[in-house]
């Protein structure tokens, strides 16, 4: 059987889609509809830079799940700005909590939770 397109194209990025039924291992991902849906709403570029970045960014090799591939990607919609730099840069940019960097406007008051922090809320909340 034939490879697919955006199976091709995950190969060229180090990216092997596997079935939900199994179990993912390192640079291994579930989320085939998600980007499948990005290349055809976006375009091949805008979902190889999109891996790129969550690839290339340190420590998150592992986090090819549709959520944090979707999240990225409407960062990028969104800040086109800090797109235009390299994909790795573009990610420690973003878990940078500077006011800066951030995709979304917000008060000198305003504090915005690391993912750690986000993290540790809801396991405490149950």
């Amino acid at each position: 059987m034939a490879k697919g397109r955006l199976d091709s194209l995950m190969d060229q990025l180090g990216v092997r889609l596997v079935p939900t039924y199994r179990r993912r291992a390192r640079g291994q991902s579930h989320a085939r509809g998600t980007m499948k849906a990005l290349r055809d709403a976006h375009g091949e570029g805008h979902l190889i830079f999109v891996v790129r970045t969550i690839k290339q960014s340190t420590g998150n090799i592992d986090e090819l799940w549709s959520e944090t591939i979707g999240a990225v990607s409407d960062i990028v919609i969104q800040r086109p700005d800090l797109a235009e730099q390299r994909a790795g840069d573009f990610m420690e940019a973003i878990r940078q909590d500077r006011p800066c960097c951030s995709p979304w406007p917000r008060s000198g008051t305003q504090a915005v939770a690391g993912t750690r922090d986000i993290a540790h809320t809801n396991t405490l909340r149950g």
